[in-house]
């Protein structure tokens, strides 16, 4: 397998984090919820949010774009009204793909205008299902970085709900 990219690194210091899950389905059945759109949109997004919007060209140097919004619970609780205000979109594209085993791509969200991440996704097959590992690096901030985790966190909660249901 060739070497994962990498983002050059920076002056200042790059702020990283890692998740784990195992998820009951077949490897391949979570690799196609990260490759087709139509699926993806069933789980993507964090907590109080949903997914109106995939486009993935999944091919090296393919682009990708990805929206989510806050659903009516949470805008309520949110200063704004406006729901493309609270549309959230990250872009990017396909640096490395092994398919069912490894998704790599860089991340560019409009929430951090001018930080560009990359996210690697592993999957591995384990007794029961499916291992799947995020690594997600390159981070302007520590707080942009913990926001991330927790929007992971909350993706993968809806992953496991839809690929287990």
């Amino acid at each position: 397998m060739p070497p994962l990219e990498s983002i050059p690194s920076k002056t200042v210091p790059t702020f990283m984090l890692s998740q784990s899950r195992v998820i009951r389905a077949p490897r391949s059945r979570v690799y196609e919820a990260w490759t087709n759109p139509e699926i993806l949109k069933q789980w993507f997004g964090p907590v109080n949010t949903y997914c109106p919007e995939a486009t993935l060209d999944v091919r090296v140097g393919g682009a990708y774009r990805i929206a989510v919004i806050s659903t009516p619970e949470s805008a309520a609780s949110a200063a704004t009204a406006e729901s493309e205000q609270r549309r959230a979109t990250a872009v990017g594209s396909y640096t490395m793909i092994v398919p069912d085993t490894l998704l790599q791509f860089t991340w560019s969200p409009n929430w951090n205008p001018g930080e560009q991440s990359i996210v690697t996704i592993t999957f591995k097959e384990v007794e029961g299902g499916t291992e799947l590992t995020l690594v997600h690096e390159n981070f302007n901030t520590q707080e942009s970085r913990d926001g991330h985790y927790k929007g992971w966190a909350g993706s993968f909660d809806k992953l496991v709900r839809t690929l287990e249901s």
